[in-house]
């Protein structure tokens, strides 16, 4: 069962949903509204050199740092 994170199109609330099929309704836990937009979500990992942000998906940005990833957003 995947954990994905939204943002609300009406408050703008950012959170969270345990999705458990395809075609479960999304709400807002704020606003109660069910325009909410699935983000793409990122990890960190820490390694030897610290830690660095992934987006899983083999992006070829090299903006990225173990703080920041603004160079690539």
């Amino acid at each position: 069962m995947p954990l994905y994170e939204y943002t609300c199109q009406k408050c703008h609330t950012d959170f969270e949903e345990l999705v458990l099929s395809k075609d479960q309704e999304i709400q807002c836990p704020r606003c109660g509204s069910k325009r909410a937009k699935k983000k793409l979500s990122v990890f960190a990992h820490k390694s030897e050199a610290g830690f660095t942000a992934s987006s899983g998906g083999g992006s070829s940005c090299s903006g990225c740092t173990s703080s920041s990833c603004s160079g690539c957003h």
